[in-house]
């Protein structure tokens, strides 16, 4: 059984029908009340039907259940009929950009406006060279990405006309920056450049995007991965926080750390921390991260996360250790939790922004000798078939 299948089981029981799995807002349209109610039943059926230990708590609502999106994006169609920008997977759209009720209010003012801009004549070529537009960021410190497949004078030359637009339209555009993706790849950010060609350009604006989390001050590179649901930062952290207990005399390893979210607002608690990422960008703003916080026992290592790292790059722990991982949604690869789990954590946190992986990565932990022993899903995406789940388990 998927996630998504015991939600529209659970829909069907309680007659509220659910737009096509496939729609990226598939939940959108519900009021919200029911919509945390169907979460609720779809969980407790979907960890009953692959046997997980104990019953999750109750999902923690959304502070923000719609329009609170801050990273999104419209995927480029130009067709016979117009230009499109629209969800991925979308391939019929119609001219025009599409609505939506998740992303932030002011994300669909800049895509109105770049829709009107791009279906001019003279942007014909850019619009047929545009793979993705991003919008990142809320209120008036928005960001811009415009991922094309190929560069040239020309195409940069319309994109910073297009960069000069958006500073004149007094929509809270911050920053502006042409994207290189030849591949055309889904993932629209693509992390493998293509050697030995320009792959990132500023149109204006400053280089990093910036988040506050309760009393830090974090900065990351538009590229990096940050959480959709900005509003819902501070309960990720004091979750993570609890769960963990206390970190007092304790070594915080913080693996997937990213810019350093969890490393920097937990790292003063700890005796030591270590995060590890394999992009290197988002690596050294976490550095940048920890000084601006003063954090001087927080270290950071550029690595792909894997257990061979683990196993020849990380020293034995002096002192007890408690793990945090945050691995993408495919979750973690052959060898990764054996590796950790050889090094003998007291607790570990492992979470989970995709339901469906849950059952493989508690069955890998239990062959290494740690149990589930606690879940608590966030509802981190309002609106969609997701959740972000923090499972904590222990040595058997």
């Amino acid at each position: 059984m998927k996630f998504a299948e015991a939600l529209r089981a659970a829909a069907e029981k309680r007659s509220l029908k659910l737009r096509p799995a496939t729609h990226p807002e598939s939940l959108a349209h519900l009021d919200y009340a029911d919509e945390v109610q169907l979460k609720n039943e779809a969980l407790r059926a979907f960890w009953s039907r692959h046997r997980l230990p104990g019953t999750p708590r109750d999902v923690v609502p959304a502070t923000k259940p719609r329009g609170y999106r801050t990273t999104s994006k419209r995927r480029a169609q130009l067709t016979r009929r117009g230009l499109a920008l629209a969800f991925s997977g979308d391939f019929d759209a119609p001219p025009g950009s599409a609505a939506s009720d998740l992303d932030a209010p002011e994300h669909l003012a800049v895509y109105a406006h770049l829709f009107a801009q791009l279906s001019r004549p003279n942007s014909n070529a850019f619009a047929a060279a545009l793979n993705y537009v991003i919008v990142r960021g809320s209120g008036d410190a928005l960001a811009v990405i415009l991922n094309l497949r190929a560069f040239d004078g020309a195409l940069v030359r319309r994109g910073k006309q297009l960069g000069e637009s958006l500073q004149k339209a007094g929509l809270g555009v911050r920053a502006a920056f042409l994207f290189l993706d030849p591949s055309d790849s889904d993932y629209y950010l693509e992390a493998r450049r293509p050697s030995g060609m320009l792959s990132w350009k500023r149109l204006f604006g400053p280089d990093f995007l910036e988040v506050r989390v309760n009393d830090r001050r974090l900065r990351f590179p538009p590229v990096a991965f940050s959480q959709v649901n900005q509003a819902m930062l501070p309960t990720l952290v004091a979750t993570a926080r609890e769960l963990l207990g206390g970190l007092a005399g304790v070594a915080l390893l913080d693996l997937y750390c990213g810019y350093g979210l969890f490393s920097v607002c937990l790292g003063s608690e700890a005796a030591e921390t270590l995060g590890i990422d394999s992009e290197g960008p988002a690596v050294e703003a976490a550095k940048e991260n920890a000084r601006h916080a003063r954090l001087p026992r927080a270290r950071f290592l550029a690595g792909r996360v894997s257990g061979e790292l683990i196993a020849t790059r990380l020293r034995p722990g002096e002192r007890p250790e408690k793990q945090l991982l945050d691995p993408p949604r495919q979750g973690t690869t052959p060898g990764i939790i054996d590796a950790l789990a050889k090094r003998r954590p007291e607790l570990v946190v492992h979470i989970f922004c995709g339901t469906d992986e849950i059952p493989v990565e508690v069955e890998r932990w239990r062959g290494s000798g740690y149990d589930l022993i606690r879940a608590a899903p966030l509802d981190l995406f309002p609106g969609s078939a997701n959740l972000e789940t923090l499972a904590v388990l222990a040595r058997s």
